[in-house]
């Protein structure tokens, strides 16, 4: 086919979908969502799901999720009536758990509580149907807006499954070396679409800490208006693992003239970029969505691994997603150890052990090694606020906690330099 003929058959395509049968007029959104929704056409839906403000209403929401995350795809249900290990922290997240805002539902004290409920009884699901997985402290605002969405736990507990098994998998080992590997990529990406922000953070070894509640809660965590928290759904749950990494790259880009205006300090920094979801207008993430697709289809995940020379595990999330979402099928339901071979009580990413000599393998540039010592250390920083969390300290104070021990990672850092 030449290269004329592809735009033409493509906008042919569209235009079949986006008129009526009957009068032949354009149809409106809804209308071609609904439409997509009763014939089943996932291809028409996803592109819905990525382009303008996606599927619009929580309505939509209900009756479109269920097909794009396809529902009924796994036989797996697993003892319900054995505990997990995790429960634990769960029972300690769920009472500061608060309601994102939205005009379709209440935030009073009452309501606030039947969620709260209703969340302990999905996340304990997940869990249970898979006690290899790990629970992870950001899971349960990845519920929570399911579970905001359809209203009902069962509907909630497939679709937390699914994301659990096949979009967050890497954060759901027994640490986040899988999560923190990703944002290494994260910066592979900046030193490519955004030069001069990535050389600021190499010089005040800036680790990527800042966003890892936006890769591991899909933005929920930092966003309050509900609506831009289903629009951002919308997208990720059409688009392979890493997408979220690749909106966070987008994002940055777009504000790469506020950054580089930062004093030139590293705590300035950091707390800036923490803070960029909170600046983005609910318009602005049509914008973002639009980069990061493009940027993802530049720049695969596989190609900015070997970019990188960071490559993560066979049994990724990330590295599986393709050869397993496609064997998906509701009418022919099979269980997860038949997409990814492992044994029934071991997470697929615990036996793989990462190559440390990959994340500070030389490159050429000896800030960049100490970079990837850091990041390797902000580990340290996510356990210390889990432990400040676990003695049901303020919030406010775990974060303390955790930026403190970053702080002295740094600093341990600056003594190696001092010392190499």
């Amino acid at each position: 086919m030449d290269e004329k003929s592809r735009p033409r058959k493509r906008n042919l395509s569209d235009t079949a979908h986006t008129r009526s049968r009957t009068t032949g007029k354009p149809l409106p959104r809804a209308k071609r969502i609904s439409q997509a929704i009763a014939d089943c056409d996932l291809s028409t839906l996803r592109q819905l799901a990525r382009t303008s403000d996606g599927l619009q209403t929580i309505r939509l929401r209900r009756r479109a999720w269920p097909l794009l995350l396809r529902f009924r795809s796994l036989t797996d249900t697993g003892d319900q009536a054995v505990a997990h290990s995790d429960e634990g922290q769960l029972a300690l997240d769920l009472p500061r758990t608060t309601l994102p805002i939205s005009l379709e539902y209440r935030r009073d004290a009452a309501a606030t509580k039947r969620r709260q409920t209703q969340l302990g009884t999905v996340v304990r699901s997940v869990l249970r149907s898979y006690p290899w997985l790990g629970y992870y402290q950001g899971f349960h605002e990845l519920s929570l807006t399911f579970l905001s969405v359809f209203g009902s736990e069962r509907p909630a507990i497939e679709a937390s499954k699914m994301v659990a098994l096949f979009f967050v998998r890497d954060a759901m080992a027994s640490n986040l070396d899988h999560v923190l590997q990703q944002l290494r990529l994260l910066y592979v990406l900046l030193k490519v679409i955004s030069p001069e922000v990535h050389a600021l953070l190499v010089e005040l070894e800036v680790p990527p800490f800042f966003a890892i509640s936006w890769v591991l809660t899909w933005f929920a965590h930092d966003l309050d208006d509900f609506q831009s928290i289903c629009r951002i759904f919308d997208f990720l749950i059409v688009s392979p693992p890493m997408q979220v990494v690749y909106m966070a790259a987008a994002m940055i880009k777009r504000s790469e003239r506020d950054i580089l205006a930062y004093d030139r300090d590293f705590a300035d920094v950091h707390t800036g970029l923490s803070k960029l979801p909170l600046k983005v207008k609910e318009k602005g993430w049509r914008d973002i969505i639009d980069d990061s697709y493009h940027l993802l289809a530049d720049y695969p995940a596989t190609k900015l691994q070997h970019m990188g020379d960071c490559h993560l595990p066979k049994l990724s999330a990330v590295n599986t997603f393709e050869a397993t979402w496609m064997r998906l099928d509701p009418v022919r339901p099979l269980s997860f150890a038949k997409l990814v071979p492992c044994k029934t009580d071991q997470h697929p990413l615990a036996s793989v052990a990462l190559s440390a000599a990959s994340a500070t393998r030389s490159t050429g540039n000896s800030k960049e090694n100490r970079m990837a010592r850091v990041i390797d250390l902000t580990d340290t920083a996510q356990k210390a606020r889990n432990l400040a969390l676990q003695h049901k300290w303020p919030l406010v104070v775990a974060t303390v906690a955790s930026a403190t021990m970053l702080m002295y990672a740094w600093l341990f850092m600056q003594q190696l330099q001092i010392h190499a």
